[in-house]
């Protein structure tokens, strides 16, 4: 991760093999936001913050990406190096909006993280008004309008196309909305005339404001309070089911053996959709959501994109599910070693390589930052002898190691920082702070 990108030139990206191949032809994807930010904004923030300005300095071919697709706002690519969408496949280009709303959610954990207003004030609000005023154009009402949501769209999971109110897509849109209000209402108390300047910018119509409340609040979010279940798009739940077990090896990569109507007619998942904003704030949702939507979609998941297993391992392991954990975690970390999806002549996965890091850091070591503030929960797998890592936070190294049954953690700099390990607060500091592994 260190060897494909350092950040020393603003306005560039990760392309999907780094510097180990020619597959997709260089072009980053959305995976870079939700899988390689969190690498850097905890290791190298001027990388992390360079990976955002990239979005920034495209900004204007996403607006006309918008244009082309009958939306206003900014549209952000599925596939790209220069901003221009490079997909070729309308049906990925065109019908899916997580490239967007992966960059409303970078510029909210790199602001979480950081505390860089300046980063806001200078180049993200700019971008969350033109994305959220894409979601208000391209979503609509239901004939009642007591509901909001996305029509004819493909979420996460790749092998459902053409779908209504894909939950991701949903919620992802309704966070847009509210963080970026949150983030004006912030700064017209805390810099009014900086808001002024960037609403004169870009023609801001104070109606807007109204409009994505609205469209917040009625965002429709398929959720069923028995089962605990989200339903990952409309009607998902009365789809045909396929034993994914029964598929022979032969047959894999599906893209390159079925057609594409074969794969679209099942509840077969490429990939997590529910799953991955169950994992992106996953502080918001209980242990029971959790448990109940894992045990439904893990067994329907083929694990077709080299970001599947690392989300899984990590959600496994919170849930104490610690052999299907670890199963996962070695699918992850094997993949192009072991060529699992039989493509590594193609280049290494590198996107996969930086889940694998969250694999360990978000999976064993337990860490969530999407909390009001960080926390840990190692945990050691019953075969290994221990593990460490070390992530930068507040100007401090914070160090974590496990090694038998206990976990010792503290800043390498002497600095004293409020977290919580194991859900107690606690304050870590120079001094070695040791835990017992609850059973």
């Amino acid at each position: 991760m260190f060897q494909t990108y350092h950040g020393a030139v603003k306005g560039t990206n990760i392309g999907a093999k780094g510097l180990t191949g020619e597959a997709y032809n260089g072009n980053a994807f959305w995976d870079t936001e939700t899988y390689c930010l969190p690498f850097y904004l905890f290791h190298d923030r001027n990388a992390a913050k360079n990976l955002l300005y990239f979005r920034y300095a495209t900004l204007d071919e996403a607006k006309h990406r918008a244009r082309a697709l009958d939306c206003k706002g900014a549209f952000y690519p599925i596939a790209t190096i220069s901003g221009r969408e490079c997909c070729d496949l309308w049906q990925h280009a065109s019908l899916q909006l997580q490239a967007s709303t992966a960059v409303a959610y970078g510029i909210w954990l790199y602001e979480k993280i950081t505390g860089d207003e300046s980063f806001l004030e200078e180049y993200g609000l700019e971008m969350l008004i033109e994305i959220s005023r894409m979601l208000a154009t391209r979503g609509d009402f239901n004939p009642e309008r007591t509901e909001y949501g996305y029509y004819c769209v493909m979420g996460p999971d790749e092998f459902q196309m053409m779908v209504n109110n894909n939950c991701y897509t949903n919620y992802m849109g309704k966070f847009t909305f509210e963080y970026t209000l949150d983030i004006m209402e912030k700064m017209k108390k805390e810099n009014p005339g900086r808001l002024k300047s960037i609403k004169s910018k870009v023609s801001f119509d104070e109606d807007e404001t109204d409009d994505w409340k609205e469209k917040a609040e009625k965002m429709l979010i398929l959720y069923d309070e028995k089962t605990k279940l989200f339903e990952q798009h409309k009607g998902f739940f009365d789809l045909p089911s396929l034993d994914v077990d029964s598929i022979p090896v032969e047959d894999f990569p599906l893209y390159s053996h079925w057609s594409y109507d074969r794969i679209y007619r099942n509840n077969m998942i490429k990939q997590p959709d529910v799953l991955m904003f169950l994992l992106l704030f996953n502080s918001s949702f209980t242990q029971d959501e959790i448990r109940a939507n894992y045990e439904y979609y893990e067994p329907k998941c083929i694990h077709e994109s080299s970001l599947s297993p690392s989300v899984h391992s990590i959600i496994a392991e919170q849930l104490g599910k610690y052999d299907e954990a670890i199963d996962f975690f070695k699918f992850a970390t094997r993949m192009d070693l072991d060529n699992y999806n039989r493509n590594s002549g193609e280049g290494l996965h590198t996107t996969s390589i930086a889940a694998a890091w969250m694999n360990i850091v978000y999976g064993f070591g337990g860490f969530r930052s999407d909390g009001e503030v960080l926390s840990f929960a190692p945990k050691k797998p019953t075969d290994w002898q221990g593990y460490n890592f070390r992530i930068v936070y507040g100007g401090a190294v914070i160090s974590v190691e496990v090694k038998g049954e206990e976990v010792s953690i503290k800043t390498l700099g002497g600095e004293k920082i409020s977290v919580k390990v194991y859900g107690a607060d606690t304050e870590i500091g120079g001094l070695e702070t040791v835990f017992r592994i609850p059973a």
